[in-house]
């Protein structure tokens, strides 16, 4: 008896899976604070783990029970706390400074530099610029 899932039935149900998950909004809010809290966890409880006991033959085995306990218990804490975290955040961070950078010009004249001599001669001498200008032959 073949037991054997043919590869088009399996590729169209990854695909359609792949397709799912990425329409997900659910899955797309989710996915920084499972990834972060996933790497983590896994370094830290690496070191916990070297710490602890040292370099054994037994390490890597401990290390991933340690690893996959500790990492259902951050994620949704991490999750959950993650909005009031960034809230807080940002009412004790100072706003951040907006700089337009200097920009060197080569020596010259420039149109920048006619339209604020313009600008300035215009106020100066109390006109108003008059921005409907027509052509005279219409």
């Amino acid at each position: 008896m073949n037991h054997t899932i043919s590869t088009d039935v399996t590729g169209s149900l990854a695909s359609r899976t792949i397709q799912a998950l990425r329409r997900s909004r659910s899955l797309a809010s989710m996915l920084p604070s499972l990834l972060f809290t996933g790497a983590l966890t896994l370094v830290m409880t690496a070191v916990m783990q070297l710490v602890w006991e040292g370099p054994t033959a037994n390490f890597f085995n401990a290390w991933m029970i340690t690893w996959l306990t500790a990492w259902p218990i951050a994620f949704p804490v991490a999750y959950l706390i993650g909005p009031a975290t960034s809230r807080f955040a940002a009412r004790i961070s100072a706003p951040a400074r907006t700089r337009t950078p200097q920009v060197r010009r080569p020596v010259g004249l420039w149109f920048d530099d006619i339209a604020d001599a313009s600008s300035r001669a215009t106020r100066k001498n109390g006109l108003r610029a008059n921005h409907r200008l027509r052509y005279p032959f219409n």
